[in-house]
């Protein structure tokens, strides 16, 4: 089977790379994206951080630029009957800014993507170039290669692991010296960016000194951890200001920890780990939660059955170290083990609760399930998690339960399309109590069910009902239905145009630039009416008239 590059996210189901993206939902990128990082992209992805979404007909990609503490570049491509993504961030597996993409995808559409054609490589292609070249020189012509292409920060590292005693402990010390001095500047403790740097480029000399100096880098973590800590509790690392918000986040720093740990002897990894989780549950931010996210990336396969052992034997391992471990210790785990770990870390995790759940709904135990789900004593909200929910739906399906109340219950939780999807699977119907509840805590949501059930005359008159929607989504809507409700959409363009026309700005000015567009689909005569009074009433706006110039 041919090797392929990249990350597996979906199957195709079209030859077009384009048609692919489009068809996709939340629920597709949570199945393949980590709970956590699905967070964390959706962040981004609010933040308005996806940037430059172009589609390269020719080659039949999908590029996106998502900014992070630096620019990312994400490229999705069609390759043996599925969809795989590429990031040039240093996260393994499916990252928060492929999962920001996505996000932007889903709920901008792919109408206005920027197409251009240029016959040029995939990342996966020039790589697989390259790999075929490489394989054809002999190791004296690798050797070459290497020496004169290496990057100077690798050089180092090679020439740091046969360093003398003396001299590694002489160079681990000047780089202490200057990362202790760094959280006393009060220039770099103003410049997040710029701290990040600093920290990078100290830490970069030490890589390759981790034999001789393992804890005295080991500690040096634990101290910039708690520093950037204790920087971010007295307001510095943190700028708020007209260009929007930086505060302190590197992504570099998170692998060079997460490297350092995996290196390290089995024994003396485990009683670092302990230091290092403790110095983690002492951050009130997440800006370390890629450390926190990949414990699993610590220890090789060999490893896990010796963890397992150390696990079972060490009986003052933390709740949140074993919590962060579990799904490393997985597959060696029995059901009843897995059943009695799930039991005390459940609740620290969804995806663990999510587990436990699973694994007590294919057992058949109905009635746990429910218990497990209904008591919210300590305030986890379990009903909150879409997938969760649905296993209690299917849970209380099981037991004849009154679905009635059971709906109702679960969509004052989680009013999401998917659960609403699931009730009228299992009942038969939404009903109207969980439609009125729906339409409190999230229109928008009851919007998309009665549109993919075709109710399209109920979303109309969900759409019309006063202060329930923004403008935006609104909009959205008569774009989208505009050949249904042709007089229903050029009412609300001309009340849009009009209070549009109340205030200045390209912001404005763009709007009803859009709201004519879409008019001119339906009616074209009154769309040119409209532009032409603009144009004769507000001839001082000439950045208006400029910008509907083609109406």
């Amino acid at each position: 089977m041919k090797e392929t590059f990249g990350e597996y996210l979906f199957d195709a189901v079209t030859e077009s790379i384009i048609e692919c993206l489009a068809g996709i939902t939340e629920e597709d990128v949570r199945d393949f994206s980590d709970f956590k990082v699905f967070n964390r992209g959706q962040e981004y992805y609010e933040e308005g951080m996806v940037e430059e979404l172009m589609y390269n007909k020719a080659n039949n990609t999908v590029i996106a630029t998502v900014k992070g503490t630096r620019e990312y570049q994400i490229e999705f491509r069609l390759e043996e009957g599925g969809i795989y993504s590429t990031c040039n961030c240093p996260y393994d597996g499916v990252c928060k800014h492929t999962v920001a993409v996505l996000l932007n995808l889903i709920h901008e559409g792919t109408d206005n993507i920027a197409t251009y054609t240029l016959n040029c490589p995939t990342t996966a292609e020039s790589l697989d170039f390259l790999k075929k070249y490489l394989e054809t020189l002999s190791k004296k012509d690798l050797v070459l290669l290497t020496m004169k292409f290496a990057p100077a920060n690798f050089i180092k590292e090679v020439r740091n692991r046969e360093m003398p005693a003396n001299d590694a402990e002489a160079i681990f010390r000047k780089s202490e010296k200057k990362i202790k001095k760094f959280f006393e500047d009060t220039d770099l403790l103003y410049d997040p960016g710029g701290m990040e740097s600093a920290l990078i480029s100290q830490l970069n000399n030490l890589k390759g000194l981790e034999n001789q100096q393992r804890d005295g880098i080991g500690e040096l973590i634990l101290f910039i951890i708690r520093s950037v800590e204790t920087a971010f509790n007295e307001g510095y690392l943190y700028i708020d200001d007209y260009y929007g918000d930086e505060y302190f986040e590197s992504d570099d720093f998170c692998e060079y920890v997460i490297a350092y740990v995996k290196q390290l002897p089995f024994e003396v990894k485990t009683n670092y780990l302990k230091k290092l989780d403790q110095a983690l549950n002492e951050m009130s931010y997440d800006t370390f939660s890629t450390i926190q996210e990949s414990y699993h990336r610590f220890f090789s396969e060999h490893e896990r059955k010796d963890l397992k052992s150390f696990v079972k034997l060490d009986g003052e391992i933390p709740q949140t170290m074993f919590s962060r471990l579990y799904k490393f210790l997985e597959p060696e785990l029995s059901s009843d083990e897995k059943e009695a770990i799930l039991r005390v870390i459940s609740r620290s995790d969804t995806d663990h609760f999510l587990s436990f759940c699973r694994q007590l709904s294919d057992q058949n135990r109905y009635p746990e399930v429910i218990d497990l789900i209904k008591d919210d004593s300590d305030g986890f909200k379990p009903l909150h998690d879409f997938r969760i929910a649905e296993i209690y739906l299917e849970a209380a399906h099981k037991l004849n339960m009154n679905m009635d109340e059971i709906s109702e219950e679960v969509v004052k939780h989680c009013p999401e399309v998917s659960i609403l999807r699931k009730i009228k699977a299992l009942k038969g119907t939404l009903g109207s109590n969980c439609e009125a509840i729906a339409k409190q805590k999230n229109p928008e949501n009851l919007l998309s069910f009665y549109e993919e059930e075709e109710r399209m005359k109920d979303a109309l008159d969900l759409i019309r009902e006063p202060k329930l929607f923004y403008d935006d989504v609104i909009f959205e809507f008569y774009r989208k239905n505009h050949k249904r409700f042709p007089e229903e959409a050029e009412t609300f363009l001309k009340r849009r145009i009009e209070e549009d026309l109340a205030y200045t700005g390209k912001k404005y000015y763009e709007r009803i630039a859009e709201s004519l567009d879409l008019m001119k689909r339906i009616n074209p005569g009154r769309s040119q009416r409209i532009a032409d009074e603009i144009r004769a009433n507000f001839k001082k706006r000439s950045n208006l008239i400029q910008i509907i110039r083609g109406f």
